[in-house]
């Protein structure tokens, strides 16, 4: 059984230490499928700031830098797809029910 909980905590350290100028607030972990049917991970990472406070770098690098750690930290394969949420765009309310 998949442990979301430790996935995002990997995914939130990770990216803690990658992204000064954004604080992260959140992530959010659920499971999906692609078309293919493959497994995948959604990841929702919500953050203090305004995009262009995001290093557009650093977040095309995203599944680079996170993946290896999920597989070694949470022996974690299914493919992770990120959605980044300012906090300012979507109401912390709003993020939680999703």
């Amino acid at each position: 059984m998949r442990d979301l909980v430790k996935i995002a905590k990997v995914v939130r350290d990770t990216l803690e230490l990658d992204f000064e100028a954004a604080r992260i607030l959140d992530v959010r972990v659920r499971e999906d499928f692609d078309f293919d049917g493959s497994e995948i991970l959604r990841v929702d990472v919500l953050f203090e700031g305004t995009p262009k406070d995001l290093d557009a770098k650093k977040v095309s690098g995203t599944v680079r830098l996170v993946r290896p750690k999920l597989m070694k930290e949470a022996n974690e394969r299914a493919f992770p797809l990120f959605s980044f949420i300012s906090k300012g765009d979507v109401g912390a309310e709003r993020f939680e029910a999703a």
